[in-house]
């Protein structure tokens, strides 16, 4: 990786928030006819260290309490990720959300081979991540875009879990095309 943009050249993720992850959920599934999103209540990653196996840091601390719902469904090969900010210190989802919208684009998730070289590629480029950590084998990163391009971009590093799952929710998709 030499600039920002090779952070752009996996995207593989569409990420949205809302205020209700059932409504948001039944928006995906019944009007853009997408199959039955994978969901999860009340996912935490706070209260860890930045040594843990599983952590988040945000604003360059680490988090006591973070905690999100979030779906995922994909789309052929692009993953939806809705998630609603619960608790703790999750304003970098709860300060993008509309009200009475089923959901709003948060980010973009690329897909990296080496999460210490695009870090060291934000550094360079003056940037810092807005949130980062590990949740399972998955080690990832925010760079706040808003400024710039009216969004994040979540950059992740998947392990072979994570690949996998997102391989079946590639392939629930495809499937459910036929």
């Amino acid at each position: 990786m030499r600039t920002l943009s090779d952070l752009f050249r996996n995207v593989m993720q569409l990420g949205y928030v809302t205020e209700d992850i059932d409504a948001a959920t039944a928006y995906l599934e019944s009007t853009l006819g997408t199959v039955r999103c994978l969901k999860h209540y009340k996912s935490s990653l706070g209260g860890g260290s930045s040594s843990g196996s599983s952590f988040v840091v945000v604003d360059g601390t680490p988090a006591d309490e973070w905690v999100i719902d979030v779906a995922l469904v994909n789309a052929g090969a692009t993953n939806l990720e809705i998630i609603r900010p619960v608790s703790g210190a999750v304003d970098l989802y709860r300060n993008a959300v509309r009200p009475g919208q089923p959901a709003t684009l948060h980010h973009i998730g690329v897909r990296i081979d080496d999460f210490d070289e695009a870090s060291a590629l934000v550094e360079a480029a003056g940037k810092q991540w807005a949130q980062y950590g590990v949740s399972g084998d998955i080690r990832f990163g925010y760079l706040d875009l808003t400024a710039e391009l009216g969004h994040f971009v979540e950059v992740m590093e998947l392990g072979p879990q994570s690949s996998q799952m997102f391989a079946g929710l590639a392939a629930a998709s495809d499937t459910a095309a036929e």
